[in-house]
């Protein structure tokens, strides 16, 4: 072999040993978090499954409790209908929908207790505002149900007793039948006598309107 052969040869050498390390690299890497490469199974020692599986974990990844059940949020595609149905509401009004429409960018799609954010949680603190707002007015025309035996277009504030019924309507209706505790309807009632004057103007409104719309933009109220 003449020295123009045998240089050819060991370029044409080099090239095939670079080419199997690179399959060999994506053989290793592509698969080494997947079942068949060296993410543990149960033919792997426990030493080496440990060792891998923590390598191999995904950092966003929803860790999976044994036993117990998984979370999931409202997505943004129903999230409207989801609060609607809860509190019995039967039309949404055009300004709900302008609202939801704005604020909808900020919700998670899915509902995925990891896309949880703060502006996720303002834009549904808006929604159910507006959700409420029609709540009330369908109360109003309807007779009240949620807040039963409120008088919505007085000027003062509901008793403390009714405050917390409608509390317990609200979790009955849309925390799953969760039924809140003493402390939890005192929360309730002191933040809106501490936030709503006795004889404001529409003070039955407002207190209905801050109440739903606290428990609804809630955690308790967005379960799916």
């Amino acid at each position: 072999m003449n020295d123009k052969n045998q240089i050819k040869a060991k370029r044409l050498m080099r090239v095939f040993q670079t080419s199997l390390v690179l399959v060999s690299a994506v053989v290793i890497f592509g698969n080494g978090c997947s079942e068949g490469g060296f993410y543990p199974n149960a033919n792997n020692s426990q030493e080496l499954s440990s060792t891998l599986g923590a390598s191999c974990v995904d950092p966003d990844a929803i860790e999976v409790i044994p036993g117990a059940k998984t979370a999931a949020l409202v997505g943004s595609t129903n999230i409207v209908q989801h609060l609607a149905a809860c509190t019995g509401l039967e039309s949404v009004s055009s300004l709900t929908l302008g609202v939801y429409d704005a604020k909808v960018g900020s919700v998670s799609t899915y509902g995925a207790v990891n896309s949880l954010t703060p502006p996720m949680m303002m834009a549904v603190h808006s929604i159910a505002g507006e959700i409420c707002n029609d709540l009330v007015d369908q109360e109003i025309a309807r007779g009240t149900r949620i807040f039963a035996g409120w008088n919505l277009n007085a000027d003062v504030l509901p008793s403390t007793s009714a405050i917390s019924v409608a509390a317990s309507n609200m979790a009955l209706s849309c925390f799953r039948d969760y039924e809140l505790s003493n402390e939890e309807r005192d929360i309730v009632i002191d933040s809106i006598t501490s936030s709503v004057g006795a004889n404001e103007t529409q003070a039955s409104r407002t207190a209905a309107v801050m109440l739903c719309t606290s428990m609804l933009a809630s955690l308790n109220a967005l379960l799916n």
